[in-house]
């Protein structure tokens, strides 16, 4: 049994530094190779690398000859990639499988593609597995299918236990992908820690996708992982891939007490939420001591109207506390602005959002649209009323417009989302920065985390990346 597992491109992605100016290890598709190489020969391909095209995945197959070819499709944006790519291995005869979270929140449309056979729901390793096993999707739980024309839905399969979870296969990274994979310029790896979110804000499906339910990895089996060879060799940032880190503080800070009791001197990047920082402002330093340097927050408006409208849960006062409580400790902090967070805004609201963003000493400010994605309140709302402008997901790549706005015209958005772009750059001044991190946490927080590094591969790695860092700053 040959198993072929592939990581799309995401098409029409914006070309600013938050999509695209750094790539991150396929860990989806490292979770599922894990929890089949006993029982299957695989292979995994990221497009995403430069190394890697269509051309190159269309000879793969025609080598390798796999009887399964399991393509993820995250993002929305990668659903015509990831069809395309199907449509190339059912040329050579393979099974395709598709899974993530787009088409576990469409399986019907995705399934209409006739170059899908199979769809995955949910979690994909324990269903991925079985199907292997069975080579058939005949009742296996998690899946959608097409039987004699008719589309087929098999009951849900319950959330794993993530106690029993494998650890990702990164073996499977060739050497080329390796050198791609980096934050910055340095070379970084994910770890997943925790699966799911309790919010609903209306605009997100994570918790669609995980049912609304969140679960933490046991806290031995994560420092076991950040020890291991792949990452403390390889690594000197690790991004933290949850989708809402400071869930359970009680967790966070017996998992940082574990980072630093085992001396583990390692940067991390993760994402949370401004209500986390502000209500549990010692979880935070805790997460300094540990290591953690880079955060990423969805501020996504400055108006608590529109905020109470995307049940962020959140108000602009907490938004600028936030920003004072990370600074002193040291942090560097990205912020995303949604511009047109709010159906009824007006060229003045997103002037204004402009404006106020100009006043907030973020190290680095991103803006998007609101886009709506399947299996998202936003997009129950846009498809009820009409406002739906486009049913191309290569469009739904958070910079092109696609709702319609009562008193905004595409043109509006785009040009107020340029005009942001414009004014704001994405990373301004970075050394100034970073030196005011370092006066925060003080030399020996970077030192010792310098030392375990291998200082002299990594600033080569640095160095060879800066030409096109510089670009993307300017």
């Amino acid at each position: 049994m040959r198993v072929l597992l592939i990581m799309p491109s995401y098409g029409n992605a914006p070309s600013n530094f938050w999509f695209s100016g750094h790539i991150f290890p396929p860990l989806g598709l490292e979770y599922i190779a894990a929890h089949i190489e006993d029982i299957a020969e695989v292979r995994i391909i990221d497009v995403r690398l430069k190394t890697v095209n269509l051309q190159v995945v269309d000879k793969t197959i025609e080598q390798f000859r796999p009887d399964y070819v399991g393509i993820s499709c995250n993002f929305s944006p990668q659903a015509y990639n990831t069809c395309k790519i199907a449509s190339i291995a059912k040329v050579h005869g393979s099974q395709t499988v598709v899974g993530g979270w787009h088409p576990t929140l469409a399986p019907d449309e995705m399934l209409d593609s006739p170059a899908v056979d199979i769809v995955v729901r949910g979690e994909g390793e324990s269903t991925f597995r079985e199907l292997i096993q069975k080579r058939s999707p005949v009742g296996v739980p998690g899946l959608s299918y097409k039987q004699d024309g008719k589309l087929i839905h098999n009951p849900d399969r319950d959330l794993l236990d993530l106690k029993q979870i494998r650890p990702p296969a990164r073996h499977f990274r060739s050497t080329s992908a390796k050198a791609e994979y980096d934050f910055f310029g340095f070379p970084v790896d994910c770890i997943e820690i925790s699966r799911g979110c309790p919010y609903s804000c209306t605009f997100c499906c994570v918790h669609e996708f995980y049912r609304h339910r969140y679960r933490n990895r046991p806290i031995p089996e994560v420092i076991k992982e950040l020890r291991s060879h792949e990452i403390k060799d390889r690594a000197s940032i690790v991004f933290i891939v949850d989708d809402n880190f400071v869930v359970n503080p009680e967790y966070v800070m017996a998992l940082c007490d574990a980072i630093i009791h085992s001396g583990i001197k390692m940067l991390f990047k993760t994402q949370v939420r401004v209500d986390s920082v502000v209500n549990h402002p010692k979880v935070f330093k805790k997460m300094a001591d540990a290591g953690f340097l880079y955060l990423f927050l969805g501020f996504e408006s400055f108006s608590d109207r529109t905020l109470k409208k995307l049940n962020k849960q959140i108000k602009f006062e907490e938004i600028k506390s936030s920003i004072k409580i990370l600074h002193d400790l040291g942090y560097i902090i990205q912020a995303n602005i949604i511009l047109g967070a709010d159906l009824d805004d007006t060229k003045k609201d997103l002037a204004s959002t402009i404006k106020i963003a100009k006043t907030l000493d973020i190290d680095m400010m991103s803006f998007t649209l609101l886009t709506c994605f399947p299996g998202t309140q936003l997009m129950e709302n846009v498809l009820r009323n009409n406002l739906l402008l486009s049913k191309d997901w290569r469009d739904f790549n958070w910079i092109t417009p696609t709702i319609k706005y009562p008193n905004l015209s595409s043109d509006d958005l785009k040009y107020y989302l340029t005009k942001a772009h414009k004014e704001i750059p994405f990373f301004d001044n970075p050394i100034k920065r970073f030196v005011k991190s370092i006066q925060a946490r003080g030399w020996k927080f970077y030192l010792l985390r310098l030392v375990q590094m291998s200082q002299i591969k990594i600033i080569l790695h640095v160095l060879k990346k800066l030409p096109s860092l510089i670009r993307i700053y300017k």
